[in-house]
């Protein structure tokens, strides 16, 4: 009966053009053996990053053109505390290799700020002083192509002289502030082979990234059918959406008078972005015209894993309810971030840009 009502209740999408799926809630991680993927990089920082990184006049590039035998790939956010406590470490790691004859120019580092603007790369590094370039990874692109690591996660790419992309000889989570050990690391793998690297790692066990759900099924059901009922109306009909993807989605049909409509929701679960910090749990409810209608956290924290204050969900809810899914907008840390709270307000922002490929595997279900 109720897959009857649902189907008699359905109302057709927009129509959209389709991109990349959002995070999956089970990835795997970049690890020991495999190819750096050729992702599109900008530099945007001074003349002298393109050059140290051997790019010619290019501010996009992929990381097999940087001119290096090994490059040091750290992932980092600006607000994340870990990533400015190991920021001193790596600018005497830089200083080191730049001053041994035997490692400049031939190992070179590489930062990518998750979920971080230019100008706030460019804050970071006048704040930190980091001579080395940092490029922003606003949408979290390179993020998920590499598996959707905490930060900071340092990556240590062998580097293919056949112009091949680069081979991953190591990456590392957390913390990593002894420079005379890593220096020493760096050393032995710049001078490693690319080829045996890749046969190691082809038979290294996999680590793929996974996030603890917060509630059973019957829970989870039950925390969006209130969301559904919170947006007004009553419930006339209820129920999953099961799509390819295996995005989290459910529908229901509300009434209010004499009239009736259909609404989704989709609960969105990421893995925080920083090592120390709680993942980011939230419900998002939106109709027929892609217009979000509702936002519910499931667990959302600031500063020191704080819940945030019901002051705070409001002001959220005020900044993402009326957006459309199909014109996401773009997130700005200073207006749209809860105070404290500014990598989780980046991943909600985040999560909701990724409605577009949403909206149109529902499209493809009939909806």
């Amino acid at each position: 009966m109720m897959k009857l009502l649902l189907q008699l209740a359905a109302v057709p999408l927009l129509a959209l053009v389709t991109l990349a799926p959002a995070a999956a809630e089970d990835r795997q991680l970049i690890a020991f053996g495999d190819n750096f993927p050729e992702l599109e990089l900008t530099l945007a920082g001074p003349d002298h990053d393109r050059s140290y990184l051997g790019l010619g006049a290019r501010s996009s590039f992929t990381a097999s053109q940087v001119r290096a035998d090994l490059l040091l790939v750290e992932l980092l956010n600006v607000h994340c505390s870990h990533c400015q406590e190991q920021a001193p470490a790596y600018n005497e790691l830089f200083k080191l290799i730049e001053k041994t004859p035997a490692t400049r120019g031939r190992i070179k580092l590489l930062g990518i700020a998750v979920g971080n603007l230019a100008e706030e790369v460019e804050a970071f590094r006048r704040a930190y002083q980091v001579p080395f370039p940092i490029v922003a990874d606003p949408r979290f692109a390179a993020h998920r192509a590499l598996g959707g690591s905490a930060t900071p996660f340092s990556i240590y790419v062998r580097q293919d002289s056949s112009g091949r992309p680069g081979v991953v000889a190591e990456a590392r989570l957390g913390l990593n502030t002894d420079v005379q050990k890593l220096f020493a690391e760096l050393q032995q793998l710049a001078s490693a082979d690319a080829a045996a690297l890749r046969r190691q790692g082809a038979a290294a066990t996999r680590q793929r990234t996974a996030i603890t759900p917060l509630y059973s099924e019957e829970q989870l059901a039950e925390r969006v059918r209130q969301a559904f009922i919170k947006t007004g109306g009553q419930l006339a009909g209820f129920g999953p959406v099961e799509l390819r993807s295996g995005r989290r989605i459910y529908t229901a049909v509300l009434r209010r008078g004499e009239q009736s409509g259909r609404l989704f929701a989709e609960v969105a679960s990421r893995q925080t972005v920083c090592d120390i910090c709680h993942d980011v749990h939230f419900i998002y409810v939106f109709d027929t015209a892609t217009r979000i209608v509702g936002f519910e956290p499931l667990q959302v924290t600031k500063y020191g894993n704080l819940a945030w204050s019901d002051q705070e969900v409001e002001w959220m809810r005020r900044r993402v309810v009326g957006q459309y899914l199909t014109a996401p907008r773009s997130f700005d840390p200073k207006v749209d971030a809860v105070t404290s709270a500014t990598i989780s307000s980046a991943i909600i922002f985040d999560s909701l840009a990724q409605g577009e490929s949403l909206i149109e595997e529902l499209r493809a279900r009939g909806y």
